[in-house]
């Protein structure tokens, strides 16, 4: 029996609030108590009630930890310096994910049609593997392009395009939306972070 392809995409709770801040490149890396497999690329954040429902797949780099001798976070974003030092907010989350690009859904998938077309019969608590019937209907490169930076697929690949003198219109096209940053509003400081224990 041939072995299984590992997963490369994954749901996980998060709230709104949170969300934004990492909309607005508040929030660099998300936090968790565990550690995702390193062949997961792309998050789907469900997003909790009253909103329930997945409305955003951000691609994220495999888990930087805080063990003796590891390289601390850079010091860019909301939570990475408690992260470092070990905040008692923070003493349980032993792993830190970068977010990479944010992709906003065109069409979020809500909780019932979540539990009716795909399978998924509670909302997400923890975090779940991305059913393959929902990434063929919604693909996420074909998703509107909030934001991507230089270690995104979608910024290597147009990269590479361009080395390969391989021209295309990019007005409207998910690749020329990834050129379009968004930034908005002033940094907010919160006195807690979105470290998820489940």
């Amino acid at each position: 029996m041939a072995p299984k392809h590992p997963h490369q995409d994954v749901i996980l709770p998060m709230t709104d609030e949170y969300m934004q801040q990492i909309i607005r490149r508040e929030k660099t890396y998300e936090f968790r108590r565990y550690r995702i497999a390193s062949s997961v690329q792309r998050v789907w954040f469900y997003l909790n009630a009253p909103l329930s429902h997945i409305a955003y797949v951000c691609e994220m780099d495999p888990a930087r930890t805080r063990n003796p001798g590891d390289e601390p976070l850079p010091e860019d974003g909301s939570g990475n310096k408690e992260f470092n030092e070990r905040h008692k907010d923070m003493v349980r989350c032993d792993f830190a994910y970068r977010v990479r690009s944010v992709y906003r859904l065109v069409e979020p998938i809500k909780l019932a049609e979540m539990k009716a077309r795909y399978g998924i019969k509670i909302a997400p608590r923890g975090m779940i593997y991305t059913p393959e019937s929902i990434k063929k209907v919604v693909k996420w490169r074909e998703q509107k392009c909030v934001w991507t930076d230089a270690g995104s697929e979608a910024h290597t690949s147009e990269q590479t395009s361009a080395k390969n003198g391989l021209k295309r219109a990019r007005k409207g096209s998910p690749a020329g939306l990834a050129n379009k940053r968004q930034r908005t509003g002033k940094p907010i400081i919160l006195s807690r972070w979105s470290c998820y224990l489940y």
